[in-house]
């Protein structure tokens, strides 16, 4: 049986397309790791040789070993792992075919090809992502609309780079209590920084200049009150060069056509917007090595936090749970 990217529903292997959302069926045996199509009968990746099909960690007994810590704390993703994992996020772009009329119909016909995109029915944000949806506010005008989806699609694919770096270190199929773990780390107060300035920096590229902002990386800054300059510049670099390559991977989808036709929409919405902007922070891109060492040391540092917490581990109790609800 094939299981269907988008809705989950399983299909014959002979399917070429969903028989519930009619979505094009990405082919069985595809290594979760670089994205490489191997035979029915391979185990192991025949280009990066991951296995293809490893163990899942059910719980947190079973992640927060000694043997976990080990690998972790000599971890690395070389430049070619990291470009391998990035193809493979990106893969399923392969097969969206964008027919929708107005932007905000083809930028939801990219982002869904990732994940489920649903209308909120409360709260004043313009969207949340719960890493196994993204949630938008559809009372808004389609040109903030837009803004908000992309920007929650940004922290989609950090998550998703995420998990899928912590499954080629632990050499593990990805589980909700690896996802847990992930969404704790990524929304831990200071990591959340970069995260936010990262989204914002991939929202801006594709929306015009006079509505770009910054405004919830600023919110994380006067929530969190006092911090290092030079922690955060190196949040910032971070979060930049992320950006930098999520930027150049979306703009093959979302190309001069559809950031001219979104344009177009901010003109006829004329959305009042506060501009929030930054200035005076380093935003240099860091090449491939120096960002995923930086990138892994913090997942290194809460893993060795929770290793010897257990009762810290609670809360990413709390945020499995909601994995386990939606797998």
């Amino acid at each position: 049986m094939k299981r269907c990217d988008v809705c989950g529903t399983f299909n014959f292997k002979k399917n070429n397309y969903c028989t519930h959302c009619g979505c094009y069926l990405v082919e069985e045996n595809i290594c979760p790791y670089c994205g490489h199509k191997n035979s029915d009968s391979s185990n192991c990746c025949d280009k990066c040789h991951n296995e293809i099909f490893p163990l899942a960690i059910a719980d947190f007994d079973d992640l927060f070993t000694e043997g976990n810590l080990a690998l972790m704390l000599n971890a690395k993703i070389s430049g070619i792992e990291y470009r391998d994992i990035l193809e493979g996020i990106f893969k399923k772009l392969d097969y969206v075919e964008i027919t929708g009329i107005t932007p905000k119909e083809k930028i939801l016909q990219i982002v869904t090809r990732f994940t489920p995109v649903i209308p909120k029915s409360s709260g004043i944000a313009h969207g949340e992502s719960a890493n196994v949806f993204i949630l938008f506010d559809d009372r808004l005008e389609d040109s903030l609309q837009i803004g908000a989806i992309v920007h929650e699609l940004a922290h989609f694919l950090l998550f998703e780079l995420s998990v899928r770096f912590l499954s080629n270190i632990l050499n593990v199929k990805e589980s909700p209590a690896l996802k847990a773990f992930v969404e704790f780390v990524l929304t831990i107060s200071d990591i959340k920084i970069m995260n936010e300035y990262y989204a914002h920096t991939v929202e801006n590229r594709f929306i015009p200049l006079d509505y770009q902002n910054f405004s919830s990386f600023n919110k994380c800054l006067h929530e969190i009150g006092d911090i290092d300059f030079e922690q955060l510049n190196q949040f910032i670099q971070v979060g930049n060069s992320y950006a930098y390559d999520v930027v150049e991977n979306l703009e093959k989808y979302i190309d001069d056509n559809l950031r001219e036709l979104i344009l177009l929409q901010f003109r006829k919405d004329t959305p009042d917007v506060n501009r929030d902007v930054i200035h005076g922070y380093d935003k240099s891109v860091l090449d491939d090595d120096k960002k995923n060492s930086i990138f892994i040391e913090w997942f290194v540092s809460y893993f060795y936090f929770l290793f010897n917490n257990k009762e810290a581990r609670e809360e990413v109790e709390y945020i499995k749970k909601k994995f386990e609800n939606f797998s």
